[in-house]
């Protein structure tokens, strides 16, 4: 389940730039890299974000919520809500990372 940048609109655009800020504190990398964003729409002027943690027992969600919520909010255009949907299928795995983070993670 890869996001491609180039199938969402500027709106998704802007918000999948402002996620690859978010790191996850256990990993070092930012959450689009490690492939935990699943969605970004788009529709009435509400913007979704799909979204999981490495595992249910991630010491550090309430963080990473946080964080999203944070650099989506900097990242919407003016009127428009957002909705966070942390789903846990389907399930997260390492193959799931980019072949960049892999290599900076020294997993390639």
């Amino acid at each position: 389940m890869t996001l491609i940048f180039n199938q969402l609109n500027i709106d998704e655009q802007r918000i999948y730039t402002a996620l690859q800020s978010v790191i996850d504190p256990e990993i070092g990398e930012n959450l689009i890299d490690l492939g935990l964003v699943y969605g970004i729409h788009i529709h009435d002027h509400i913007a979704t974000v799909t979204f999981t943690m490495t595992s249910y027992a991630c010491p550090m969600s309430e963080m990473v919520i946080d964080s999203i919520e944070e650099a989506v909010k900097k990242a919407l255009s003016a009127g428009m809500e957002f909705d966070l949907h942390l789903v846990w299928e389907p399930a997260w795995e390492p193959a799931m990372i980019c072949a960049e983070a892999k290599q900076r993670l020294g997993w390639d």
